[in-house]
């Protein structure tokens, strides 16, 4: 019996033995297996705690982002209604609107157009000769001095023709002589009786036709006169020549024009300038003008002429700037630039956003007055520089005038202007 309890004991000291770590830190085989139960009974117990808390978190995430949706969403709407005309409409509210206060300015507007030099005046010569040209020492383009020789005709016939007529006036005078003698003999003999009323009338009507003999001789002594001083052509004018529309040979005949003339003492620019500023161009605007041929330089005009004729392919109408050219250094067909100036000095401006219909019949702006109340105003526009508009009548000095929102506004509407309105 000692033995069996002895052998019972050495089994439950092995046991223990083997549940304890071995001396260089390993466990062994049982020990693992008793400690595997240990850990799996220790998961459900952790999962069931971590679930509770990740639920509240995400809630708490939830309700910030929605806050904070909700804020954004709220203050767009507000936003909108205080900056959008349209949408305070809806609402009821007063209508966002900026303005700018009537001011008293000098406005000073510039009109371009590029074009061409032109003649001021132009001169046709016309001849009144049946004669041959003898000379044409000028040619297109050529400046000329008033005296200059043009033309020069054959002057032989002329010179034959002044003689011949010469002669004819002669033998006329004696004809009218001789005739007046018979007329006395005979007025004597008829009131003697002793001459015939035929032969009277007869000498009588021969004076008669020898007087008008005379006179057209007289005519074609005259007429051949003056061809002989016209077999000269001279310059009547400080120019330039335009067109020459004879050659040397050539026979010209009476009413023929022979030469075109351009003066040049003065010269025109030929400014072409859009249609939309057909009301700014007035007769008598100041003009400076450059041309690439004469970069360092300006020069000094006036609008003499407008041409109110719509060029339908470029939409532009010309303008004519009258330039003094004493040393004829413009020439017709000098490319430049005309800058046509209009000032008008301390006029009342407002911004030209806030003209409404400008191109229409009827311009308008929205006055804001002492009650927040947006009325619709008539105004008469004028001249338009730098986004700025000239007001004539309908506005007075200081008054506010919608610049932003007035296309949603009806008039007398309540407004409310924000910060970006201009206020001095």
């Amino acid at each position: 019996m000692e033995t069996k309890t002895e052998i019972a004991d050495i089994k439950e000291t092995k046991t223990q033995v083997a549940d304890k770590p071995s001396d260089i830190g390993s466990p062994d085989t049982s020990s693992l297996q008793t400690a595997a139960p240990k850990t799996r009974s220790l998961e459900p117990s952790s999962f069931q705690t971590a679930g509770p808390k990740m639920r509240r978190s995400h809630w708490v995430i939830f309700i910030v982002i929605s806050f904070l949706l909700g804020f954004l969403v709220l203050y767009t709407i507000l936003h909108m209604i205080n900056t959008t005309t349209s949408i305070a409409r809806v609402v009821h509210a007063p209508s966002p609107v900026e303005t700018v206060p009537v001011r008293r300015q000098t406005l000073e507007e510039v009109i371009g157009g590029s074009g061409a030099v032109e003649q001021a005046e132009t001169v046709n010569l016309i001849t009144q000769l049946t004669a041959q040209v003898l000379e044409v020492p000028v040619k297109i383009g050529d400046l000329i001095k008033k005296g200059d020789l043009l033309v020069r005709w054959d002057d032989r016939l002329i010179k034959a023709t002044v003689e011949a007529n010469r002669e004819y006036v002669e033998a006329d005078n004696i004809k009218i002589r001789n005739e007046t003698r018979q007329v006395e003999r005979y007025s004597k003999l008829q009131n003697q009786n002793m001459g015939s009323a035929v032969d009277l009338e007869k000498y009588e009507m021969a004076l008669a036709d020898a007087k008008i003999d005379l006179a057209k001789s007289t005519v074609s002594l005259k007429q051949a006169e003056i061809d002989l001083e016209h077999v000269k052509q001279t310059s009547p004018i400080d120019g330039i020549v335009l067109e020459r529309l004879v050659n040397p040979n050539e026979f010209t005949k009476p009413g023929q024009v022979i030469m075109q003339l351009g003066v040049l003492n003065t010269v025109l620019m030929a400014a072409k300038i859009t249609e939309e500023k057909m009301h700014s161009v007035q007769l008598g605007l100041p003009a400076d003008t450059t041309f690439p041929a004469f970069p360092s330089e300006v020069f000094k005009g006036t609008v003499a002429k407008i041409d109110p004729n719509i060029d339908p392919v470029t939409r532009t109408f010309t303008a004519y700037v009258k330039i003094e050219n004493p040393g004829f250094r413009l020439k017709p067909g000098l490319s430049g630039f005309a800058r046509i100036r209009r000032t008008a000095k301390d006029v009342l401006a407002v911004p030209s956003i806030a003209v409404m219909n400008p191109s229409g019949e009827q311009n308008q702006v929205f006055v804001v007055g002492g009650t927040n109340h947006a009325n619709l105003r008539n105004v008469r526009p004028g001249i338009v520089v730098d986004a700025m508009t000239e007001v004539s009548d309908g506005l007075k000095e200081g008054e506010k005038v919608v610049t932003v929102g007035q296309f949603y506004l009806k008039d007398n509407d309540k407004v409310r202007t924000t910060s970006r309105s201009i206020f001095k």
